[in-house]
């Protein structure tokens, strides 16, 4: 009897980059603590409805977790490449992206850093605040 070979299991792979991570709870100013990640750094407003969560930060690459109703209408978080000056003020946000997607693009970089954002989603899939769906992409494909 061979594993199951989950989602997750897959990153730096090709098929992992439309995998999305799909939220069974919405963030709120109530709950937010429980979508910390390590412990102490949570996500932060970003609007109205939006939450936003460094997830890798280094000086020429950096990846938020973006936590929005952006699959028909269904919380997920997808991932923004963002440009950082003086510190910590964000001068540009680019269009969200799968999680698969953004998790690849760290793994590149940084294999151990890209390990420890996995640990962090496995983490909320544990507590049952979300889950790794790896067939979502090819749900929205059809409608269209």
């Amino acid at each position: 009897m061979h594993p199951q070979i989950t989602p997750e299991m897959k990153l730096g792979m090709k098929e992992f980059e439309n995998t999305m991570f799909m939220l069974n709870v919405q963030p709120t100013a109530k709950n937010i603590d429980k979508f910390a990640l390590q412990g102490d750094l949570l996500p932060e407003r970003l609007d109205d409805i939006a939450w936003a969560l460094p997830a890798y930060l280094s000086t020429d690459f950096n990846l938020f977790f973006i936590f929005a109703p952006n699959i028909n209408n269904h919380w997920a978080i997808s991932c923004s490449q963002v440009q950082i000056e003086d510190g910590n003020r964000i001068t540009a946000m680019s269009e969200t992206v799968p999680t698969g997607m953004g998790l690849n693009a760290v793994n590149e970089l940084s294999p151990s850093s890209a390990i420890e954002l996995i640990a962090y989603l496995k983490t909320l899939e544990v507590n049952r605040l979300g889950y790794f769906d790896e067939h979502i992409g090819d749900m929205i494909r059809n409608q269209k």
